[in-house]
């Protein structure tokens, strides 16, 4: 299993590299899409079997007219700020279960979650990558969350004792969590270093804080999901990998309050050089 995952990782990464870096942004939002269907049909697939390609029509369609009347417009945080909150209230759900997890199986708000976890996501994404040095951004913003995954990992087969949250992920361990915090450090500190952006050091590193932070969130989310319905993985699209949604679980979390962090950086950039 292992090195099927490492050669699915070793084609696919310098693909989604290449693409990020040098695709128009046209194309992006048209390969995003496709990404985000196949990830939301999955969980659709976890969370309503017996309605989900109903239901992928009806999300796929709300999306859709959000991103028309969202897509156009000068930043609308608002959104962003939404998902932010309804993360955390995710990770309050993700603290407590198994304890609330009836109330995550009601399929009313299934619909309503779609589109809070995909569309602010999405969007994020392709309006940060639209902009000037946006795709840089957008591959720092992909290299924090992989490169934290990846980091965690690692301690935590090395050094992992003590469980995070056993009941809804047995294998994350507090080591994971600090490496793959580590990870994320160093990163943002060599793009720093390359980049020279116009703002501090102490701030670059509390985007990978809070970026870090959120993904692991939205992995936590996804695990508790999957034990909720008693799936092992969310698809087979990826060999090694499972599915789309088990690959972007954590983009979905940590990429609105990513691009809400760069947004918040560059616009206090502005009002020092205006000073």
């Amino acid at each position: 299993m292992f090195k099927l995952r490492l050669m699915s990782t070793l084609v696919l990464l310098p693909l989604a590299i290449a693409g990020i870096l040098y695709l128009p942004n046209l194309y992006i939002m048209i390969l995003s899409s496709a990404i985000i269907a196949i990830a939301a049909l999955e969980w659709l697939r976890m969370s309503m079997p017996k309605n989900a390609y109903v239901l992928l029509f009806l999300l796929c369609a709300l999306m859709a007219v959000a991103a028309g009347l969202i897509y156009g417009t000068n930043k609308p945080l608002w959104l962003y700020e939404i998902s932010l909150v309804w993360w955390l209230g995710a990770l309050i759900g993700v603290c407590y279960y198994p304890r609330y997890a009836a109330n995550w199986k009601q399929q009313v708000y299934q619909p309503i979650i779609g589109i809070i976890m995909f569309v602010p996501a999405w969007l994020a994404f392709n309006t940060l990558h639209a902009q000037r040095s946006g795709p840089v951004l957008v591959l720092l913003g992909c290299a924090l969350i992989w490169g934290a995954d990846i980091g965690a990992y690692c301690f935590g087969k090395l050094w992992g004792k003590t469980k995070l949250l056993p009941e809804v992920s047995p294998n994350k361990t507090w080591a994971g969590l600090y490496g793959g915090l580590f990870t994320a450090c160093i990163i943002i500190s060599v793009y720093y270093i390359i980049y020279k952006p116009p703002f501090t050091i102490v701030e670059a590193l509390g985007v990978a804080l809070i970026t870090f932070t959120f993904a692991v969130i939205g992995d936590l989310f996804e695990s508790m999901v999957k034990r909720i319905y008693g799936v092992k993985d969310s698809g087979s699209i990826i060999p090694g990998h499972g599915g789309m949604y088990d690959r972007i679980d954590s983009m979905l979390a940590a990429f609105p309050v990513y691009f809400l962090c760069i947004q918040t950086l560059e616009l206090l950039a502005e009002m020092k050089h205006m000073l």
